[in-house]
């Protein structure tokens, strides 16, 4: 992604909110679209929770983890970042994420203008990420197929994004099938499953490249990964869910919808001018664990 981002010459924020943020929500993403696709016996429990759950998590633990590279980067204690560019990312989220709300109790016809609506603004958001900044001008690590080559060809960069996208679409369709096992063997609704284990094995993994940026001093990406991947999520997942399912997220699911707009507010409150500390994003990590703590108890 980094690579396909310095050869389009896009600016380091548009690599970070969109290119680097479509990998991190890659993996998630196809949770849904197998499951429905699949038309198991839980897929729309399976696909909703997994459409919620993304944003969730990545604003909770997603902004935490990257919170706690800031504050262990003990020479730079603050998170640098464009605050144009936090105010998009996360912007854009929270206008989605209150129209997903809106829909939740409208019929399919009027859900399916919704999830239109949505997708118009992804577009507009995409349009202006590109329009701002400057091209990246430091090239990126090198490539894994080719990693003696500094300035790796082309077709080098779309076979790696080529095979790692289906590498995700196989361990999607197998993730999907031991979720609905699991969901049958513990007795607990696969939409609670989902919404809490999708997320952690698919999300969490890929913001740990926000840390690796955090080290490098590319704050940028890192909150960009992050909460550029929150407004990817709401708006193309998003709208699959709420075009193609039944779009009932249930208490379970619209309480991880409210938590994600408090903390996506607690970021731009914390990242308003564009420097964070990184104790005050490690935060964001509490009304997860006080909403798995409460899950796992009632079940």
């Amino acid at each position: 992604m980094e690579w396909a981002g310095f050869r389009l010459h896009l600016a380091g924020g548009a690599t970070g909110s969109l290119l680097a943020a479509l990998g991190t929500a890659l993996p998630e993403t196809t949770v849904p679209i197998v499951a429905l696709i699949g038309r198991g016996p839980q897929s729309d429990s399976i696909a909703i929770g997994a459409v919620v759950g993304a944003p969730f998590l990545l604003l909770t633990l997603g902004v935490a983890v990257t919170g706690l590279a800031v504050m262990a980067r003990r020479s730079a204690p603050l998170l640098i970042a464009d605050p144009r560019q936090v105010h998009r990312d996360l912007g854009t989220f929270l206008i989605a994420q209150a129209l997903l709300l809106l829909a939740v109790p409208l019929p399919r016809a009027v859900r399916a203008v919704i999830a239109v609506a949505v997708l118009g603004l992804y577009a507009g958001y995409v349009g202006a990420t590109l329009r701002g900044g400057s091209p990246a001008e430091e090239a990126p690590e090198p490539l894994h197929l080719l990693r003696r080559h500094q300035r790796p060809p082309g077709w080098a960069v779309a076979l790696q994004l080529v095979g790692a996208t289906a590498l995700l679409i196989v361990g999607a369709e197998l993730f999907v099938h031991a979720l609905e096992r699991a969901a049958d063997t513990v007795h607990l609704s696969a939409l609670v499953l989902s919404l809490v284990l999708v997320p952690v094995a698919t999300e969490l993994p890929e913001t740990f490249n926000s840390v690796l940026w955090v080290r490098s001093r590319d704050d940028g990406l890192a909150i960009g990964n992050v909460a550029g991947a929150t407004a990817f999520q709401a708006c193309i997942p998003g709208a699959v869910g709420v075009a193609f399912t039944t779009w009932s997220p249930g208490r379970a699911g619209l309480a991880s919808m409210a938590i994600s707009v408090v903390a996506a507010a607690w970021a731009l409150v914390v990242l308003r001018n564009g420097r964070g500390r990184g104790l005050l994003l490690v935060a964001a990590a509490l009304p997860w664990a006080v909403y798995v703590a409460v899950t796992a108890l009632t079940g």
